[in-house]
């Protein structure tokens, strides 16, 4: 009694987590040995259904077939033969069907006695029955084996006999095998069928056994169950109890703390206002500060894209301003070359005030669309960086049908183009290639309303890493003086949200002046809803 009072005190001073695992993993333990049982009974009780009415069945009806049928038919037959109600010769057909059939069961059922051997679940439901119950007498008297042994005998001596006095009758000694027939022949026929009759009696007192068997197992196996279910029902009681006591236990401590934090806080009321109005106040001024730092944010990132495009034209401006230096020195500064010159340094500084009015309108998502002529465009794009790309002995390609007019914002995508092909000429400069190559091929695709534009160059390609991380900000393999890693990402960011495409990259080989080169491939595809293709 002591021992179960201790056994209770540790118990109830566990925790209420522990009793609720302990009572989980005992409720689950119970489930599991009681399903494992149920699942091991049910197999059994097929399995036993199995040999009783599947391969007993069999076992009687393949026997049955031999008596009943090829049996009964060459004892008729030669009972025709002596009675000269047949011709002998029309019967050596239907004798030597008969045998082989004869044959042919008779080893069917041979085979069949392997399948009826004692296997595991046999075994088991012995061992639980021996095990829970009484065992169950074996009223079978009869030994199959020495039983099979003789049939099997007469079997083939019956099939001997068949031979010895077809012989006989095709060598005309009648009167011999009409002997024989009524000699041998009708004596095993006979203690053949006795036979069969006795396989056929131990197979139905099997399948009577293996039936009650199969009762036995099942009561057993559900009172087994109805006691697990028990035990298991009654400890998980036992365990919710104890865990209820101990609920009702927190429960109380916590209404003393409850009572206790309630005091606490009427206490902190009488200056929780002044509190709630001073970090109202402090909220309101971070969100200032965070308004303030986007704005500031904002404009730190179009000053730096602003930068990133400036680059090229700044140094374009360069080169020209030096020209005229040059000319000058060398007394070759005309009115026509200063004309060409100025129009083209005005031409560049409309271009980087069109860069700035396309960043200004890219945070303006009122900004109207206007139809404007694809080729055009791209080619005007590559007029404004044409003299870096020839002094770098860079050549551009543009492959296309037709001009298609398309629906957009022209300086979001001269911004794509500028983008794309300061990318390809950084990788072309750092090419060992003699011929560098930038090839844009633009497809239309009317049935499916959408544009590709592909920007290839023959620069060797992209890594792997590199290519898995393209397009986020501030990527770059270059030095940071040399580049913000912006370029790409703000590409994406035009094409995603201004012309609803996308855009992808990938490593292909092309053929450029009969020489495969490693290439990088920029598609851009973009849905087209309304445009104006001409030739």
């Amino acid at each position: 009694m002591s021992k179960q009072c201790r056994f209770l005190n540790v118990f109830y001073q566990l925790s209420l987590g522990m009793k609720t695992r302990i009572l989980i993993a005992v409720t689950a333990l119970g489930i599991l040995i009681i399903g494992f049982i149920a699942t091991l009974t049910l197999y059994g009780m097929k399995n036993s259904f199995d040999n009783s009415f599947h391969l007993r069945t069999l076992s009687i009806a393949r026997l049955q077939t031999i008596k009943d049928v090829h049996s009964l038919n060459i004892l008729n037959t030669y009972r025709d033969i002596i009675d000269n109600h047949t011709d002998v010769e029309k019967t050596y057909e239907v004798l030597n069907i008969l045998k082989k059939n004869l044959d042919l069961r008779w080893n069917e059922y041979s085979l069949s006695r392997h399948d009826l051997q004692t296997n595991f679940f046999d075994t088991m439901d012995e061992t639980i029955l021996s095990t829970f119950l009484s065992p169950i007498p074996n009223t079978i008297m009869i030994d199959e084996d020495e039983i099979y042994a003789k049939a099997d005998l007469n079997i083939h001596r019956l099939l001997k006999t068949i031979d010895t006095i077809t012989l006989l009758y095709k060598n005309n000694q009648r009167p011999q095998a009409d002997a024989l027939i009524k000699s041998d022949l009708y004596p095993i026929l006979d203690t053949t069928n006795i036979y069969l009759e006795q396989l056929t009696a131990f197979h139905l007192q099997c399948s009577i056994y293996e039936k009650e068997k199969t009762d036995r197992l099942f009561g057993a196996t559900s009172w087994i169950i109805f006691v697990m279910m028990f035990l298991v029902l009654g400890f998980s009681v036992f365990l919710a109890y104890f865990i209820l006591e101990h609920i009702k236990t927190l429960h109380q401590s916590l209404e003393e703390r409850v009572r206790e934090k309630t005091k606490e806080l009427i206490d902190l009321n009488t200056s929780l206002e002044l509190r709630i109005v001073h970090e109202i106040r402090q909220s309101r001024l971070k969100d200032e500060m965070l308004h303030q730092q986007a704005k500031l944010a904002s404009m730190g990132e179009m000053i730096s894209n602003i930068a990133h495009q400036w680059r090229q034209p700044l140094n374009a401006l360069t080169i020209l301003i030096q020209t005229f230096r040059l000319k000058s020195r060398s007394n070759k500064l005309t009115p026509e070359f200063i004309d060409s010159q100025v129009t083209e340094g005005l031409r560049i500084a409309n271009t980087m005030s069109d860069t700035i009015e396309s960043f200004q309108n890219y945070f303006k998502p009122n900004k109207a669309k206007t139809v404007f002529p694809l080729l055009e465009t791209i080619r005007h794009t590559v007029s404004l960086i044409e003299g870096i790309l020839h002094h770098a002995n860079i050549s551009v390609e543009i492959n296309t049908k037709a001009e298609i007019m398309i629906s957009g914002y022209p300086n979001d995508f001269s911004q794509i183009i500028i983008n794309l092909l300061n990318n390809a000429k950084d990788a072309l400069l750092n090419s060992p290639n003699k011929l560098k190559i930038i090839r844009i091929h633009i497809t239309h695709k009317p049935e499916k309303s959408l544009l590709i534009i592909r920007i290839i160059d023959n620069g060797g390609g992209i890594s792997p890493s590199v290519l898995k991380r393209i397009f986020e900000p501030y990527f770059t393999t270059k030095h940071q003086s040399a580049g913000t890693g912006i370029g790409l990402y703000m590409t994406q960011k035009i094409i995603a949200d201004q012309f609803q495409g996308i855009i992808s990259a990938r490593n292909i080989r092309l053929l450029f002046n009969e020489t495969y080169y490693n290439c990088a491939s920029f598609k851009i595809t973009i849905p087209l809803f309304e445009i104006e293709s001409k030739t």
